[in-house]
């Protein structure tokens, strides 16, 4: 990315050198959508000629592809147990198995996929350079759509950096970790918490230290890709309010919480200084609304983070918690790549990153077809549902993540993608197909009926012993302590289930489908549950992906419920 410069630096000249570079990269970017399908194929082309001569290129005769109905031919669509054989050659110390001599290895990210199972990643210097890139031009329209705010202080925590080492000896990273690390020195000074807090295990004591750290701050980016992830730091604030108010007055960091001496000392030159003024202006916020929240203390910063499908679902709190603060989609991103550049403000969609990959789309209906029927981006139609597969600088071909989209428009040639779930998540007790996203609409629209906010919520689909099939639905009692008013939660959702799903209404109507219930569990349950998940899957919280819909009937063994509501 580029420097954001001072405001008290020369900021006309800033925020000028910002929208030249960006009209720079954006501008070339842009007439490269106008011919999407021509330079998609130019770089499958040159890759597929750059990796003749590694294992997998033999393996599939690259040597042999001209054209793409050829490279459609010798390479099938494929999860990643069909990549994983050359992944480990490349692990163990043989990156030829993938990676063309010219390149080098530098790395792996790592990432737990759906099956929560990490999985690695190699991090190439030609798959860096074009990751860097298909960022530099989502990073650069981001602050040249925003010039007011270049200057302030920006908030981005990422995973962490060294997670082990490969059998070869190669280091593994979170990808997150990956990122931050590979921004511009320049981006450095305005960086509000160091990298040592993202080695906090805890994420309550890493959200506290960070505020700690940047409460006071002009803040003007936050860059978290989990929405959950921005609202939990909220409620710390909120929560520990009278222990910052009294840090920030003392100056110093509570020892209510277990961080290390190691660290603290690191962070003293930061802590002591006294800010007496700060902490009698939080003390006023919370005289004045009895909370502390962002809303009150930073001035509506800007704002990235994930927004639609599943993964987005709690973005529509956010302002509650930051107030009217503008909100951009961070994209489709996995350990695998940088999928999509959302091109505007409050839209859950972006162009394909054609800088960074070459992608077809699987209709998700010809995913059971033995011959499906793939396209390029330019031939999706508009509403429809397709599959990604990806073809990257990595070593991934034609590679099916298991990601489904929506084209909402086009751009050029480009389409525009929404994230809609991920395509394993599908309810099939009795045939009534109910996917993950249906859950998570049916759940906001009854939550907003009812004038509540939902948080966290988990549909389970349950296969019992002499009885009919049927949904668990769980959710915090806090969100909905009033029994009465959650056998009317439980009512509207079935509802609103049946408005989207006319299978689940037939199987439901037909009594196959048992009547849904609601586990009410205790207050704190979630969060709990997240930090054992991460630190069981050992790829922290901030690739946690809640799950709208669980289909493993004994996960839901492992909560105790306040109570059990029945319609």
């Amino acid at each position: 990315m580029v420097s954001l410069t001072n405001n008290a630096l020369v900021p006309p000249l800033s925020r000028m050198g910002i929208k030249l570079l960006n009209q720079q990269q954006w501008g070339a970017f842009r007439k490269q959508l106008e011919q999407a399908s021509s330079q998609q194929k130019n770089w499958l082309l040159n890759r597929i000629r750059s990796c003749e001569k590694t294992r997998f290129g033999r393996d599939h005769n690259f040597a042999g592809i001209r054209d793409l109905e050829t490279f459609r031919k010798q390479v099938p669509i494929s999860e990643y147990d069909y990549f994983k054989p050359y992944i480990d050659e490349v692990a163990a110390g043989n990156p030829e198995a993938l990676i063309p001599t010219h390149e080098k290895l530098m790395r792996f990210t790592i990432t737990t996929g759906s099956s929560g199972t990490p999985k690695l990643n190699p991090v190439t210097t030609t798959w860096l350079k074009e990751y860097k890139k298909a960022w530099r031009i989502w990073g650069l329209k981001l602050f040249a759509d925003h010039p007011s705010y270049l200057g302030k202080k920006m908030l981005q925590m990422a995973g962490t950096w060294e997670m082990g080492k490969t059998p070869g000896g190669y280091s593994i990273s979170m990808i997150s970790a990956l990122l931050a690390r590979n921004q511009s020195p320049l981006l450095r000074p305005f960086y509000a918490i160091p990298s040592d807090l993202n080695d906090i295990k805890d994420p309550i004591i890493r959200y506290y230290a960070a505020l700690r750290l940047c409460m006071l701050d002009d803040m003007g980016w936050i860059l978290l890709m989990n929405p959950g992830t921005l609202i939990r730091l909220a409620e710390v604030g909120d929560e520990f309010k009278e222990d910052l108010i009294k840090d920030f007055h003392d100056g110093t960091l509570t020892n209510r919480f277990e961080i290390s001496k190691e660290l603290r000392e690191k962070l003293a030159p930061r802590i002591r200084k006294v800010n007496r003024a700060g902490a009698s202006r939080l003390a006023k916020i919370v005289e004045q609304t009895g909370t502390l929240l962002p809303k009150d203390y930073w001035p509506n910063p800007v704002i990235s983070c994930w927004l639609g499908g599943t993964a987005g679902f709690q973005s529509r709190y956010i302002n509650d918690y930051f107030g009217n603060s503008p909100l951009r989609d961070m994209g489709l991103v996995s350990s695998e790549g940088r999928h999509t550049i959302p091109i505007e403000d409050g839209k859950p969609e972006g162009v394909p990153s054609i800088v960074s990959g070459f992608y077809e789309y699987l209709p998700v209906s010809e995913s059971g077809s033995a011959q499906p029927e793939v396209v390029e981006g330019h031939e999706l139609e508009v509403g429809a549902d397709y599959y990604l597969l990806m073809t990257t600088s990595a070593g991934y071909y034609r590679f099916n993540i298991g990601d489904i989209v929506r084209c909402t428009g086009f751009v050029g040639e480009a389409p525009l993608l929404e994230f809609i779930q991920k395509g394993t998540q599908v309810g099939d007790l009795e045939g009534e197909k109910l996917t993950e996203h249906q859950i998570v609409e049916a759940a906001q629209a009854t939550a907003q009926e009812l004038n509540l906010e939902l948080g966290l919520f988990t549909a389970v689909a349950l296969r019992l012993e002499r009885q009919h099939p049927r949904y668990d639905f769980m959710i915090e009692i806090d969100r909905v302590p009033n029994a009465d008013q959650a056998r009317k939660f439980l009512q509207i959702l079935d509802e609103k289930l049946e408005g989207l799903n006319f299978l689940w209404k037939a199987r439901r109507k037909e009594g196959v489908l048992a009547n849904p219930q609601l586990l009410r569990l205790p207050a704190g349950t979630w969060e709990k549950y997240i930090t054992e998940e991460s630190a069981r899957r050992g790829t922290g919280d901030y690739q946690y992906k809640h799950p709208a819909l669980m289909l493993k009937q004994n996960w839901v063994e492992q909560f105790s419920p306040v109570d059990i509501i029945n319609l």
